[in-house]
């Protein structure tokens, strides 16, 4: 026992005597965060951004397993009832302890905003057992609902009550502005210092913070930059520490620039084509002589098919992503729950059998149409676009690329749908090929709430079956049959010409540690910055 309390002493002495300095970084990214309101979008950097500040009810480790954070045990009760424990002893960042009560006015709130509820509208009810115990009841079996917590983020009622934040602001909406928008009070590892979206978004450490705190950083500023120039060159010239959006272009540039480095990892996202599943006239599509076009070519899987073999993704991730990306063939990557690495195989590129495919539709001699495409939000889209344009070009499909602003790209699409061909990542909330289903496959109805972002209007009856299966379905077994049904009965139907899985790219100075998750969050507290 003498040993032990030495050695203790010991340690505790040298980490006294050699504390790790407390440290400032500045980084940037190509976009600003929408909102600091944690259920007012997912958008995955607005996501990233306020991570900092809100914990969520169950967390991801850096490898992106589950992990305990604000709940540190769950299990399930049948009766379509999850348990949650809470952890002690944590504290919003003005003090203020966080309840059970918290817990489930976050739950119901975040439950009814339109951007979750392929997550969390089977929720009924969430109820405090005691101050630490929380019961979320479904309306069905929900077999995932612990890895989909890891979205629910948790917000002070009382604040919300104070600060007439209680429900949820529209960022659609023209003039939209809440309390909640730029300002918060969670229980993550930063506090907010100000957040003004054009200009910059300022942290500082939560000194209270329940974790563990692997880095060094009490400070932190994000600018978003959209010019990828001017990006770079922010790093270059030492205005920032990091960025975590580095032009492909620029890599073997920071790579060989002394005092810098460049770090990578594969991103839990897709990059897809989509187009309009349903319309019974297409929108922004014409004849070749420039009159409106009196039907939706989209519509027919010949067309559909055809596009998906005239557009090569291996010379896309060769020429354009310089490399960086993995072809996909399903709509599920590596990593994902569901994901099936045997029907992981993209239509062949096979322009000859793309113009017969035209041809057997009705459409032998072509259309002009509308690629709607979002700049800066991934990584270069526009080059994207503007490849898989000249490649249909090839079948006689003119294509006008429409280059947008992401906020004026994510209105188009939340506010219409008003786009019948567009480029986008495709992701899940849950990190499960589930939500995939559930959220951008399923056929959209905004009554019942089902595939919400199925921005396509796709629709397919046994992609709909297996939406409806897969949340009630516990069996592991029943579960892959599912999984393999769906995304076969998706790829034969092409519910979107898939293209490549990218990677995360960030370039840093040299001594910087900075773990990359999947999910393109850096977490803050796990950076270290050379003194």
């Amino acid at each position: 026992m003498l040993k032990k309390m030495l050695l203790t002493a010991s340690v505790a002495l040298a980490l006294t005597a050699s504390p790790m300095q407390a440290a400032e970084l500045r980084y940037a990214g190509t976009t600003p965060a929408l909102t600091m309101d944690p259920h007012a979008t997912n958008d995955f950097v607005t996501t990233a951004i306020f991570r900092q500040v809100y914990d969520s009810v169950v967390g991801l480790t850096l490898d992106m397993e589950l992990a305990p954070a604000l709940a540190t045990e769950w299990e399930y009760l049948g009766d379509n009832t999850w348990r949650f424990k809470l952890r002690e002893g944590v504290a919003f960042h003005d003090g203020t302890p966080m309840t059970a009560e918290d817990v489930v006015f976050s739950i119901m709130r975040e439950k009814d905003s339109r951007f979750y509820t392929a997550l969390f509208g089977g929720i009924s009810e969430a109820k405090a057992v005691d101050d630490l115990t929380v019961d979320v009841i479904s309306t069905a079996p929900d077999p995932i609902l612990p890895r989909k917590m890891t979205r629910m983020f948790v917000m002070s009622k009382a604040w919300a009550e104070a600060n007439d934040s209680l429900e949820i602001p529209d960022l659609g909406a023209e003039g939209a502005e809440a309390h909640s928008v730029r300002n918060a009070n969670g229980t993550g590892p930063m506090k907010l210092i100000s957040h003004d979206p054009s200009v910059e978004t300022v942290f500082e450490r939560n000194e209270s913070y329940w974790d563990e705190w692997p880095g060094n950083v009490d400070k932190a500023t994000y600018l978003p930059i959209g010019s990828a120039p001017t990006r770079v060159a922010a790093l270059l010239s030492g205005e920032v520490d990091l960025i975590v959006d580095l032009p492909l272009q620029d890599i073997e540039r920071v790579s060989s620039t002394a005092g810098f480095k460049m770090e990578q990892a594969p991103q839990f996202l897709l990059m897809q084509l989509e187009m309009d599943g349903t319309r019974d006239v297409a929108l922004d599509t014409w004849n070749k002589d420039g009159t409106p076009i009196e039907s939706n070519p989209f519509k027919d899987v010949r067309v559909r098919l055809a596009i998906a073999h005239a557009v090569d993704a291996e010379l896309i991730v060769d020429r354009v992503m310089r490399g960086n990306g993995r072809i996909v063939g399903i709509a599920s990557v590596p990593g994902f729950g569901g994901y099936q690495a045997d029907l992981d195989e993209r239509w062949p590129t096979d322009v000859e059998r793309a113009k017969e495919l035209l041809a057997e539709a009705g459409y032998g001699d072509g259309f002009t149409t509308q690629l709607n495409c979002p700049l800066e939000r991934y990584v270069n889209t526009d080059d994207i676009c503007r490849a898989a344009a000249s490649m249909l070009a090839q079948i006689g499909i003119e294509v006008r690329v429409n280059g947008m602003v992401w906020p004026e790209f994510a209105r188009m699409l939340v506010n219409g749908p008003t786009s019948s061909f567009h480029l986008i990542g495709n992701g899940s909330n849950s990190f499960d090929s589930q939500d995939t289903f559930t959220s951008t496959m399923m056929t959209r109805d905004a009554d019942k709430k089902e595939g919400f972002f199925n921005w396509a209007l796709y629709s397919n009856e046994i992609v709909d079956k297996v939406a409806r299966e897969l949340p009630v379905t516990f069996d592991q077994e029943e579960r892959t049959k599912l999984y393999r049904e769906g995304l076969a009965a998706a790829r034969d139907t092409v519910s979107a010409v898939y293209l490549h899985q990218p990677m995360i790219t960030w370039g840093m100075k040299d001594g910087i540690t900075a773990p990359i998750r999947s999910d393109a969050t850096l977490t803050l507290q796990n950076v270290v910055v050379p003194e």
